[in-house]
């Protein structure tokens, strides 16, 4: 498994907790995954992604774009490149983590969606005045997690502060969102309660993390609980837990309709706010579960499942927020190719 991390390059543990294999000249890798025989690390200070080798040599590869600063966050594969999340500078105005960006493994850029386009333009279009919910140079959307969905040539976004969003690849018109009806963006902004998922039965995501689709197509994510932190002064937060869980959805996209169908929530309960994951590994129905900052004391527990809900290893290691491990994920070295 491969933790991305704020103190080192990507790190790999096997599954007896021995760590396998660590780089060094990068001091973080939040933004990382392994793809093509190694690993891609996105620097969270200059717009670079680099290209880190198995035998530790590693080089910059400068984004094909100047409106961009720094990673942050995650990085995947994506339609055709890789998915990026970007901070970008306009008209000497900071756009804090709402740009998601495809690019090549050379840093070329492939496609962009800019949230604060996207939303003010719905908004608009559903007759509501959307400057107290996209604010520029405020941190209003915080994007942690996004992935393409081949299924439906579409985009799953997590926005911390506000839900989970499903774009569509091309336009970037919204499809639906699905989260905690008792924040801002809902309460007070018709336009966006009419693209938002009934939720059946279950809890809604919030502050969630680390989107995938599971193997029987379902929606998973780690449900932290925290409630929105940067909200407009007199708008509501939403709800904050005292618990933090793995949550997986089965959507109707035609009905409007979500349902949590599967979540893990052990005696005593753990609480990790921010950052964590949880991801398919090794077979369906198995899951590697990264809380990355457990409160009282702080520190980074991961934990693997069987189908049955039998834990296979439970690891815990001292370490401040998110910087042991921002989420963790299954790597699979059986085909790599030395070169």
């Amino acid at each position: 498994m491969m933790l991305q991390n704020d103190l080192t390059t990507p790190v790999v543990l096997d599954t007896d907790g021995n760590l396998r294999w660590v780089g060094t000249g990068l001091s973080t890798s939040i933004a990382s995954l392994f793809h093509d025989d190694g690993f891609f690390v996105g620097s969270a200070n200059t717009p670079e992604l680099y290209r880190l080798e198995l035998n530790g040599s590693y080089a910059p590869r400068p984004l094909g774009s100047t409106r961009y600063t720094n990673f942050h966050h995650d990085l995947v594969r994506g339609k055709t490149g890789l998915l990026a999340e970007l901070d970008a500078l306009e008209g000497g105005v900071l756009r804090y983590e709402s740009n998601l960006v495809e690019i090549s493994p050379t840093g070329e850029v492939i496609k962009e969606w800019d949230m604060a386009k996207i939303f003010r333009d719905a908004m608009q279009a559903g007759g509501d005045d959307p400057s107290n919910f996209v604010r520029d140079g405020i941190d209003w959307f915080h994007m942690n997690s996004a992935i393409y969905v081949a299924a439906d040539d579409s985009l799953l976004i997590s926005s911390r502060e506000n839900f989970v969003v499903k774009i569509d690849y091309a336009t970037g018109h919204i499809k639906w969102i699905l989260g905690d009806t008792t924040k801002h963006w809902y309460v007070d902004y018709p336009s966006l309660r009419a693209l938002t998922l009934k939720l059946k039965s279950g809890k809604p995501p919030v502050g969630q993390h680390s989107l995938s689709i599971a193997s029987n197509g379902e929606l998973l994510m780690f449900n932290n609980g925290l409630g929105s932190v940067n909200q407009p002064a007199g708008t509501a937060a939403g709800i904050t837990r005292d618990y933090s869980t793995p949550s997986r959805y089965a959507i109707d996209a035609a009905a409007r309709t979500a349902v949590e169908t599967w979540t893990y929530s052990p005696t005593p309960a753990i609480y990790s706010a921010i950052c964590s994951s949880v991801y398919e590994a090794g077979a369906p129905n198995h899951h590697l579960i990264t809380y990355s900052a457990v409160t009282a004391p702080v520190r980074t527990e991961l934990l693997a499942l069987d189908s049955a809900g039998k834990i296979a290893f439970d690891y815990v290691y001292p370490g401040g927020n998110c910087a042991v491990a921002f989420n963790g994920k299954e790597v699979d070295f059986s085909a790599l190719m030395l070169k």
